[in-house]
């Protein structure tokens, strides 16, 4: 008799993670991406700093400031992010290890198609499969 093995374990994609593979799939600096949220030139470098402080290791943006919502630079899901600091890993959304991508945001691939899961490689989205983008988690 066989022993059943147990799959493996998706890796774990914590919130600074999510929001530095969705800016770097969006092709964006940190400077391009606080360029829509400064309207002054004295509160870039703040804007900047606040970016910043999004990707740091073990950063998790407090529930009561929304601060986090990059979307108006970049494809980002605000819930997402919030499930990532707020719920234990078992019940993160599934997301691309390349990109951060999740089922429910629009996304096209290089066709024009949506983007679905990628069937050689369940791990990424059809976008990072035709890109051949490498996983930045796991």
């Amino acid at each position: 008799m066989l022993a059943e093995t147990e799959p493996a374990a998706r890796p774990i994609v914590m919130p600074w993670e999510y929001v530095a593979m969705r800016r770097r799939a969006a092709g964006m600096t940190i400077e391009q991406v606080a360029k829509p949220y400064w309207r002054r030139p004295e509160h870039q470098a703040e804007v900047e700093r606040n970016i910043r402080e999004l990707e740091t290791v073990g950063y998790r943006m407090q529930r009561h400031f929304f601060g986090a919502d990059m979307s108006r630079a970049y494809s980002f899901n605000l819930d997402v992010y919030r499930q990532l600091c707020d719920t234990p890993p078992d019940q993160h959304p599934r997301l691309c290890l390349a990109c951060g991508w999740d089922q429910w945001t629009t996304q096209y691939d290089t066709y024009g198609d949506d983007v679905t899961w990628s069937e050689a490689d369940p791990d990424l989205c059809t976008r990072c499969e035709q890109l051949e983008r490498k996983k930045v988690i796991g």
